[in-house]
């Protein structure tokens, strides 16, 4: 199996509530890796994380009462990237994240927490190795959908307004053609959408 050079987060998006970074905190404490929490005097908080030696700063905004994190940078431990890859699905995070390999590249898009793609890049050619579909959901989205009903209902009353608008027409002995086109028109709408 091919050993990872380093993973990339191109870009990671994290909104955590007070208790939710005082958690993401801990759970690389917990972890035993070296953090380091440095509190600024507008209320922002930056947890630096250790890379071999190298500082990754996350640098989280208070905006209202969420902190909010936007960035990039560059994992080279292992043990590191697991971690985060972990925090970024148990606080629903957004991300884009390379993880390198000497001859290829994975790239997973993350949203809300969750894997949505897997493309595998070799040289110039891309892989789509995974795509998320809410299959499930598609389908109860489409049987709670109205739409076709309710245009059916509609050509229905607008069907039975032209009949009784030529038969006024052919009593009154006058041309009916026009009414027959549209008739012919909107019962084929109508044959399709039945169908």
């Amino acid at each position: 199996m091919a050993q990872r050079v380093a993973t990339e987060y191109k870009k990671l998006v994290l909104e955590l509530s007070t208790w939710q970074l005082q958690s993401f905190i801990e759970m690389f404490q917990c972890a035993e890796f070296e953090t380091e929490v440095r509190v600024y005097d507008n209320g922002e908080k930056e947890i630096v994380l250790f890379d071999r030696e190298k500082e990754i700063p996350l640098s989280f905004k208070l905006i209202g009462n969420m902190y909010t994190f936007e960035g990039r940078y560059t994992i080279r431990d292992a043990k590191l990237a697991n971690q985060m890859r972990q925090a970024v699905r148990r606080f629903k995070g957004d991300a884009v994240v390379y993880r390198v390999y000497p001859t290829y590249t994975m790239i997973y898009h993350y949203k809300e927490g969750k894997v949505m793609k897997i493309i595998e890049r070799k040289g110039d050619s891309e892989t789509l190795v995974f795509e998320y579909r809410d299959t499930v959901g598609d389908l109860q989205r489409l049987y709670e959908a109205q739409g076709a009903e309710d245009q059916i209902a509609w050509l229905r009353v607008h069907i039975d307004q032209l009949l009784d608008f030529r038969n006024q027409r052919q009593a009154a002995h006058l041309p009916t053609e026009e009414v027959d086109r549209q008739l012919a028109t909107l019962s084929h709408q109508l044959f399709v959408l039945e169908a």
